[in-house]
C-alpha cells in the first residue's frame, strides 16, 4: 500500500512539472480589469498587441476594427505560435474585405499563450513578414 501511495504521489509531482507551450482564443469579458483596460485602450488603432500577464502568461490583441470610409476592412484569417530556441514567434495572416457588416470575420481577436519557458524574444509576423508590437505592457 505504501508503494502504491509513493507511486501515485511520484506521478502527481511529475505531471505538475510538465510544461507545455499552450495557445486559445479568448474574450476579453472575465479577464483581470488590467487587461480589460489595456484592450479598451488598444482598440482606438488597429495592429497587434502584446501584454503580459505574469512570467508564464501573455496575451496577443489582434485588431482590425477600425475602418476610414472607403478603405477595406481588416479580418484576421489564422493564428499560431512557433519557438526557435530562445524565441517566440506570433504568425497570422490578415486579409481585407469591403462586407463591412458580414458577422462571420473576425476583425478583432484575443489569444492567451501559456508559455513552457521563458523567451529571450517575442517576435510577431502579419502575412509572413515581421511586424512590430503596436503596444507591449503588462504587470
Amino acid at each position: 500500500m505504501k508503494k502504491l501511495v509513493t507511486f501515485i504521489v511520484v506521478v502527481i509531482l511529475l505531471s505538475g512539472c510538465n510544461s507545455e507551450l499552450t495557445l486559445s482564443k479568448v474574450t476579453p469579458k472575465g479577464n483581470n480589469k488590467t487587461l480589460q483596460s489595456f484592450i479598451t485602450n488598444a482598440q482606438d488603432q488597429n495592429g497587434v498587441y502584446l501584454y503580459l500577464d505574469n512570467p508564464k502568461t501573455l496575451y496577443i490583441y489582434l485588431n482590425g476594427i477600425n475602418v476610414l470610409q472607403g478603405e477595406k476592412a481588416t479580418y484576421f484569417t489564422d493564428f499560431k505560435v512557433a519557438t526557435e530556441g530562445d524565441t517566440l514567434n506570433i504568425l497570422y495572416n490578415s486579409d481585407e474585405t469591403t462586407d463591412y457588416s458580414n458577422p462571420s470575420l473576425p476583425h478583432e481577436l484575443l489569444y492567451k499563450i501559456k508559455l513552457d519557458k521563458k523567451y529571450d524574444t517575442i517576435r510577431s509576423f502579419q502575412n509572413g513578414e515581421e511586424v512590430s508590437f503596436n503596444t507591449v505592457s503588462g504587470n
